[in-house]
């Protein structure tokens, strides 16, 4: 609400005024209007009088402490003054205040070079009683949805990419085309002289000059002006002519040295981006071949051909197998130093690159990385820069290919792609964004440089705004931020934002993209950038003084080099990581990884680390990961549900993930000791967990949700490194063996986050590292390390990590290990062979003690899951159902334990879907098995039959089958006889009839006569069951139903039935009862009953009992007289022989 307007002016010699407020306020804003303008569209005449146009503004407010609701006593009002400084350029501008709510505030005074401030104050009115308690009431959290960038500011959309640039360029006053704003920023750089001349910039290079004596030196010094655009085909090529009539002559092949060679790559240097016709002239007339050969490639040519190969021409007439030659020829010789077989690489790339480019702009299956990182590469120095734009705005193959191919998406439909990492470019729409975007952004900033060098501050202002706002926007932000390290763009911003004597919103701006840019770690790294930093002096327009600390701590750590960021990896600091900390460590991790790229980076590094304490780099690493890690975990427990920052968990996962990438590097040279392995995977590991819940807490445009997913590919990709072939931990331990055991052991210990995403992580992970079968033979045709070093010792390991997971997922574990083992180890039957054998124990503890409801609940819902679990594994749709029957047939052990488990279940009562598919399964194919677990497949088909008739062909088969020293009489009676009378009450066709028929005529020619004696059916239904029989028969068969009616008899005695039990598909509990069943079951204290003896405590120290003093000579009573001196014998005993309680003394110790 508004708390105020007025316009304020000094009173007296003092810059000063004053605003007092009635009550207590709290403000949360300040609104400055310019003069002239209207604040209020309600009270058209009320005028602000603003003066001067831009000034800096000290805003003082008192503290006014506001009562808490458990306060006990009214808090005492300090006069206290807390300062803020707003800088005002100009305009209608909102400056927002945060007061907090312990504070509020009835006194602002202002100071400042002004006349008149006109004002208006927002916020709240504060009442000086305490707040009551409100009952709170849930409510939604707005959504926040992202606002896509305008049409006009993305060039990614756009087809004509520098469209932006150039109606920014019109807003200067007979400003220059674009083509030659870029040439004359990035690669000629006009004198000061030329800037003064009343023609500029259109002063040209005369190519008609005629000279006595043509040299190269002379030549570059004519072109260091622009060729006129009108030049015509003619010029250039009678230029070329007089050139390479030059290059040529005796004179130059007699003089002919490195200078030469270097002033002609310095030609095509200056020509790759003058006009488009001179480079083809001069190629066309100059062999490249020739000019150049090994013994005249020194760094500083090969860098010129480096910059001229960014035009697309050039990189053309390179592209040959001589110059390739040439340039290998450098790279393997002995005479050059490294900086120059590194540039011949370079050249060599950029050459390669360039028709991977090409091929990428049209080829929808085109190589989008490398394509991409050439731009990259060349995007680090001014002139390739420029260069490269020149050739994809001007050059007519490039330019048709790009309008061909229509502006279908923006670049943020495309995003998240991970610059930090692997930048991920999925597909051609997202290239061609891409490549707009970079056009887009390149052409815009050579307008913000034109704009500075010519001082129109209106249209720099514009330019700053569009690059900052840039900086707020995925995809464009990585762009704009590797762009603005280009030398002259990073010192303008420092020229710029030096220049606040009077408030400018250029400058602000300025401050603004430094504040954005020096938020990543790798552009701190950028010397000029540092500079910038260094040389911020408050008072400052935007940037705060904690933010300039922060930077400025950065930068000296930049500056310093590789001993301060060592210096700072070795610190040990408090936990929760501040901010500034964490900004300072992830600048730490970037010098130390630039360290380790150069030459003997490597063991400089390894130098300063033992130098500060440390065991090794990795190790230090590994600590700081550990505690990054914890501070993560802090921000997704359960309880107590902790303040969400999102800016700090952003800065957290970004440091773990530079740390990871860090240490995953390291990790195939310096593997980790087992300790070490063990902390830095179970760190990984909760890292993990806290990307998913961060990914899915956070929206998903939030830059902490970008950063959660990127982090998340790190932590899979240091799991993947340290298990690994070549990765040992110990002399007889593999790494990946550590890491693949300190993974199982961690599923089960989630900390305060939630335990079951928790595990789904670990799981996820694991089944990351599980290698493929195809990948697991090393070329001798020998097995895995994973089968004979990892899998043997992580057995425990495994077996408790399974009961852990789901059904699904854990089917999906054993069926992987299964495919790896490829039956070398027998894994897969001994797990399947443990599952079953924990069903019956989890069956046995059901019935074998008294539980509570909950408790065999639980249990019950743990026997479905296995039996879900077994009929994953078992059921058709599996890929390994063959071989589960094989291993069911073929392994002593795992029948016995599914016989076992049946049984269980049999005796238990226990119904359930699941148990009745797997029952249905086995039968199918149980003329394979062992007789034993036949027949109870054959007990368990029967008990499921009493609701069907699906199976009464398989019982028939197994039944005639099964050999008779393996049938229990009394048990098949039981179930037989209820699934005859289910039968009778149905109607049966003729294939049911005759395998029922079977069956019965199994029972009489069994030697004991039991089996004639049927019990569970009613004879009624005896009758009916032959009825039924008989209608469903052939005549041929009547005369044995006939026989086996009158041999048959029935139990007179009344069968009942035990009541089944089923098995429940889903558990659902309330949380009071799953706490009750954490709980142990401590016995109720109570008072020890009459007659209890407590034993003393102290009763071997101050009485012991009489044994241990009774004694050892020999006596003839109860009792031992002492005479003459056998007391003094005794004591004269050596102490070995006596057995007395009397401890030693301990005089003279």
């Amino acid at each position: 609400m508004l708390l105020h307007w007025c316009t304020v002016q000094p009173q007296g010699n003092d810059p000063l005024a004053a605003i007092r407020f009635a009550v207590p306020v709290r403000i949360s804003s300040i609104r400055v209007f310019p003069a002239g303008s209207q604040p209020f569209t309600n009270a058209p005449d009320v005028v602000a009088e603003t003066e001067p146009e831009a000034f800096y503004l000290d805003v003082f407010l008192n503290a006014h402490p506001i009562p808490q609701a458990d306060a006990k006593e009214k808090p005492r009002v300090p006069n206290a003054l807390v300062p803020t400084l707003i800088a005002y350029a100009g305009r209608q501008v909102e400056f927002t205040v945060n007061m907090g709510p312990e504070y509020a505030t009835r006194l602002m005074i202002l100071k400042g070079k002004f006349t008149k401030l006109s004002v208006a104050i927002y916020g709240d009115i504060v009442s000086d009683a305490p707040p009551t308690a409100q009952k709170y009431e849930a409510r939604p959290l707005p959504s926040i949805e992202p606002m896509p960038l305008s049409k006009p500011i993305d060039p990614s959309a756009s087809s004509d990419p520098t469209l932006l640039a150039k109606q920014l360029l019109a807003l200067i006053p007979e400003s220059p085309p674009l083509p030659l704003v870029v040439r004359l920023m990035f690669c000629l750089k006009p004198s000061n002289d030329d800037w003064d001349l009343p023609d500029f910039p259109y002063l040209h290079a005369n190519l008609e000059a005629a000279e006595e004596e043509l040299d190269i030196e002379g030549v570059n010094d004519l072109l260091s002006r622009p060729v006129r655009d009108d030049a015509t085909e003619e010029e250039l090529s009678t230029f070329a002519a007089r050139v390479a009539e030059y290059v040529s002559s005796p004179k130059f092949k007699n003089d002919q040295d490195s200078n030469d060679a270097y002033q002609i790559a310095r030609l095509f240097s200056i020509s790759a981006s003058q006009h488009q016709g001179l480079a083809k002239a001069l190629l066309h007339h100059l062999d490249i071949e020739s000019l150049f050969t090994a013994h005249t490639l020194d760094e500083e040519t090969l860098l010129c051909l480096l910059e001229a190969a960014s035009n697309v021409d050039i990189a053309r007439r390179m592209n040959s197998e001589t110059f390739f030659h040439t340039l290998r020829q450098v790279q393997e010789s002995h005479k050059a130093d490294t900086p120059t077989q590194l540039a011949a690489q370079r050249l060599s790339s950029r050459i390669t690159d360039w028709q991977t480019f090409e091929d990428a702009l049209t080829n929808p299956k085109g190589n989008f990385v490398q394509a991409w990182n050439m731009l990259q590469d060349l995007s680090t120095e001014e002139s390739s820069t420029a260069i490269w734009l020149e050739s994809v705005i001007h050059h007519e193959d490039i330019v048709a290919k790009m309008i061909e191919i229509p502006a279908q998406s923006s670049l943020q439909a495309h995003c998240p792609l991970y610059f930090r990492n692997k930048i991920h470019i999925t597909s051609h729409d997202a290239f061609i964004a891409l490549v707009r975007t970079f056009i887009g952004v390149a052409s815009v900033l050579a307008v913000w440089a034109w704009t500075d060098s010519v001082g129109n501050d209106a249209c720099r202002e514009q330019v700053s705004a569009v690059v900052h706002l840039w900086q707020g926007v995925d995809g464009y932000r990585e762009i704009v931020n590797h762009l603005l390290l280009l030398r002259q763009l990073t010192r303008r911003l420092n020229w710029i934002s030096s220049d606040n004597e009077v408030p400018r919103q250029s400058g602000i701006l300025a401050e603004k993209i430094i504040c954005e840019l020096a938020k990543d770690p790798r552009a701190v790294l950028n010397e000029d950038l540092v500079e910038t930093i260094l040389l911020l002096k408050p008072r400052l327009t935007f940037i705060t003084e904690n933010e300039l600390l922060s930077m400025r701590k950065v930068a000296l750590v930049s500056e310093n080099g590789l001993p301060a960021a060592v210096e700072e990896l070795m610190f040990s600091s408090d936990h929760p990581l501040s901010p500034r900390r964490l900004r300072t460590l992830r600048v730490s991790l970037a010098i130390v990884k630039r360290e380790l790229d150069l030459p003997k980076g490597e063991w400089k590094t390894l130098e300063l680390f033992w130098e500060e304490g440390s065991p090794g780099i990795v190790a230090c690493l590994i600590d700081v990961l550990v505690g990054v890690s914890g501070d993560l975990n802090a921000h997704f427990t359960l309880y107590p549900p902790p303040p969400m920052n999102q800016l700090l968990v952003e800065q957290l996962f970004l440091t773990a993930d530079d740390l990871l990438q860090l240490i995953t590097q390291l990790t195939p040279v310096y593997p980790p000791a087992s300790q070490a392995l063990r902390k830095v995977v179970v760190a990984s590991a909760d890292i993990f967990a806290c990307t998913d819940a961060g990914d899915t807490l956070f929206s998903e445009t939030s830059r902490a949700s970008a950063s959660a997913r990127g982090t998340r590919q790190a932590c899979l990709d240091f799991v993947h490194t340290c298990s690994a072939a070549g990765i040992v931990a110990e002399p007889s331990r593999a790494g990946a063996e550590v890491a693949f055991r300190a993974l199982l052991q961690h599923a089960g210990q989630c900390g305060n986050r939630d335990p079951s995403l928790h595990v789904q992580q670990v799981f996820t992970i694991v089944d990351h590292i599980l290698p493929e079968p195809n990948a697991m033979l090393y070329d001798e045709g020998e097995p895995s390390h994973w089968v004979t070093s990892v899998l043997p010792n992580a057995l425990d390991e495994l077996r408790l990590f399974l009961h852990l997971l789901d059904p699904e997922n854990k089917g999906h574990v054993v069926k992987r290990l299964i495919r790896l083992d490829d039956g070398m180890l027998g894994i897969g039957a001994w797990l399947f062979t443990e599952e079953v054998k924990d069903m019956t124990r989890t069956i046995e503890n059901l019935a074998g003690h008294s539980r509570r409801e909950d408790y065999k609940q639980v249990l019950q819902y743990q026997v479905m899951l296995y039996l879900q679990f077994i009929l994953c594994l078992l059921k058709p749709s599996s890929s390994l159902s063959k071989w589960c029957f094989d291993a069911i047939a073929e392994t002593p052990d795992l029948s016995l334990a599914l016989r076992e488990g049946l049984m269980a279940l049999l005796d238990g009562q226990y119904t359930s879907r699941y148990l009745d598919e797997l029952v249905a399964l086995l039968a199918s194919s149980a003329t394979s098995f062992e007789p034993e677990l036949q027949f109870a497949i054959l007990l368990a088909a029967l008990r499921v039959s009493r609701e069907g008739q699906s199976l009464i062909n398989s019982i028939s088969k197994i039944l005639n089958g099964l050999p008779a020293i393996v049938i229990s009489p009394e048990p098949l009676r039981v179930e037989l006889g209820p699934v005859l009378s289910a039968l009778a009450s149905h109607k049966m066709d003729a294939d049911i009839a005759r395998n029922v028929l079977s069956i019965l005529q199994w029972l009489p020619i069994q030697p004991d006569p039991k089996w004639t004696v049927l019990s569970g059916i009613t004879p009624p239904l005896f009758s009916t069951l032959f009825s039924t029989l008989q209608a469903s028969l052939p005549a041929d068969d009547h005369p044995a139903l006939t026989t086996l009616h009158s041999t048959l008899t029935l139990d007179e005695n009344e069968y009942l039935s035990s009541p089944s039990t089923a098995l429940p598909d889903t558990l659902k509990m309330s949380i009071h009862d799953i706490d009750d069943l954490m709980r142990q079951d401590i016995p109720t204290p109570a008072t020890p009953h009459n007659g209890a003896k407590t034993p003393d405590i102290l009763g071997v120290i101050i009485s012991p009992p009489t044994a241990l003093l009774r004694s050892q000579v020999p006596t003839t009573g109860l009792t031992k007289t002492y005479m003459n001196n056998d007391f003094r014998q005794l004591r004269q005993t050596p102490s070995a022989r006596q057995n007395t309680s009397r401890l030693p003394s301990m005089h003279g110790v």
